[in-house]
């Protein structure tokens, strides 16, 4: 048997109305591929998609039983024959350029960990406060010289990633990586399994890295992210907890054994998720490696700041929640009683909601989808094909090796305390607008009553005079 040279591989659970189109996005790619297609027991209409589309790259595959998504991810993956593997959520999608400029890369890198920029689509079924449905928010990261592929050091983006000074999604998150199957081996041998934890995306990220001591990352766009109505992550990080989805998430988890690990704090923000995966990938693989550690307090201060709480109650339960998680570490208790125990719910910062519509600035566009006749993924990747034409001209690169922590890490740090103070001075500038049109009501309202007032004294005079 041939091994090709890549697995596409997308786990999927009753979403044949968009894996049609992140089949499609895949599909259209030039190489050496197969597409594996893992169903985690859903009904008959998936595996119908598959047989409709008669491809023999394809192959289908289904769990014996209703999974977990991180034992559903693991089933999908163990079916990979390809020499790397590459995973796409069923409702993600591979820009058209994508694979040739993967292979590229690793003939000329030799990369066994390659990570990537994503694009970000928003479903039409897509109905949270925080997102414009059917929009489109594409990366422009071209420079003069071309596209930067970095050589970063792995402890310290593990060290910034866990701690909020990089993102997550600048490790190799599974969904926008290409892997070698032999270090998913080595995970399996170190592990006994490649995924692990309630996260299992960020926890393999970290897993992964914690092998290498440096790995690739391209600063340009090679897949798309996408936001359905359905998303497990918009429904566990940026809705209240007791949605139907997170629900169904908690007890499958609970089935498979999956605990939040006890430091972390139960709350929706996603710096919760990225503490938990780093701190049961460092317990499995580098549990004495002290230069590689999680502020615990930054990590508390961090999940607070991106709550939203809206009710007394749920302010008390998010202290609950976050003093359960300093329950071992009295110092840490003390200081968050001091600092977050005597608040009252009235004097929190209320998070600005209100959508921000910037559609474009030095490092993306971000489009209305349905103005250029965009309703799903595959229509998307291909708009970004027409906007920037990487898979008709080819997309450059030049090599950069980034270094230790006094270069990148750094450098992110900065950019996020940049970041924040960029949206606090949105929200003042908001603030201001506010205060401005009340001002010009106000304005308006007092201009009405001093016109009636002169009316009002002219009517009187003109009837002193008729008397």
């Amino acid at each position: 048997m041939t091994i090709p040279r890549f697995s596409i591989v997308i786990p999927t659970r009753e979403r044949p109305s968009t894996l049609e189109y992140t089949l499609a996005s895949c599909l259209v790619q030039d190489g050496d591929f197969e597409v594996v297609v893992s169903d985690n027991c859903s009904g008959p209409a998936t595996r119908e998609l598959v047989e409709r589309l008669a491809d023999a790259r394809v192959r289908y595959i289904r769990t014996p039983e209703l999974l977990a998504m991180t034992d559903s991810l693991e089933f999908a993956v163990s079916h990979a024959r390809g020499e790397y593997v590459v995973v796409q959520g069923d409702d993600d999608g591979l820009l058209r350029h994508a694979l040739p400029v993967i292979d590229g890369i690793i003939r000329v890198t030799g990369a066994s960990l390659l990570r990537w920029d994503s694009a970000v689509y928003n479903w039409p079924d897509l109905r949270n406060i925080h997102f414009w449905p059917n929009s489109l928010l594409v990366p422009l990261t071209q420079r003069l010289t071309g596209h930067a592929l970095h050589v970063l050091d792995s402890q310290d983006m593990m060290r910034a990633a866990a701690n909020g000074h990089a993102s997550y999604s600048d490790l190799p998150v599974i969904y926008n990586a290409a892997v070698h199957r032999d270090l998913l081996d080595q995970l399996r041998v170190r592990t006994g399994r490649v995924f692990k934890t309630r996260t299992p995306d960020v926890y393999v990220a970290f897993a992964l890295v914690a092998l290498v001591d440096r790995y690739h990352s391209l600063r340009a766009p090679l897949s798309i992210c996408g936001r359905s109505g359905d998303s497990t992550g918009v429904a566990r990080h940026f809705s209240k907890k007791g949605s139907p989805i997170d629900e169904k998430f908690r007890q499958l988890n609970a089935a498979a054994g999956l605990q939040l690990h006890p430091w972390v704090p139960d709350l929706p923000p996603i710096m919760s998720a990225v503490a938990d995966a780093f701190l049961w990938a460092k317990s499995e693989l580098f549990p004495d490696d002290a230069s590689v550690t999680l502020d615990r307090q930054l990590m508390v201060k961090n999940c607070l700041r991106e709550m939203e709480i809206d009710t007394a109650d749920e302010w008390r339960e998010a202290q609950a929640s976050c003093r359960s998680a300093l329950a071992d570490a009295p110092d840490l208790l003390c200081w968050f009683n001091r600092e977050f125990g005597g608040m009252d719910f009235a004097a929190l910062p209320r998070p600005n909601r209100a959508h921000h519509w910037r559609r474009y600035s030095v490092d993306h566009l971000h489009l209305e989808a349905t103005t250029f006749g965009v309703r799903d993924i595959d229509a998307a990747a291909d708009l970004c094909e027409r906007l920037l034409g990487y898979k008709k001209d080819g997309l450059n690169f030049r090599l950069e090796d980034v270094g230790h922590s006094d270069s990148l890490s750094e450098l992110q740090e900065k950019e996020a305390v940049i970041q924040r103070l960029y949206g606090a001075c949105t929200d003042l500038q908001d603030q201001l607008q506010e205060k401005e049109t009340v001002i010009q009501g106000l304005q308006k309202q007092l201009q009405e009553k001093n016109t009636g007032t002169v009316a009002r004294k002219v009517a009187r005079k003109l009837r002193w005079r008729r008397e």
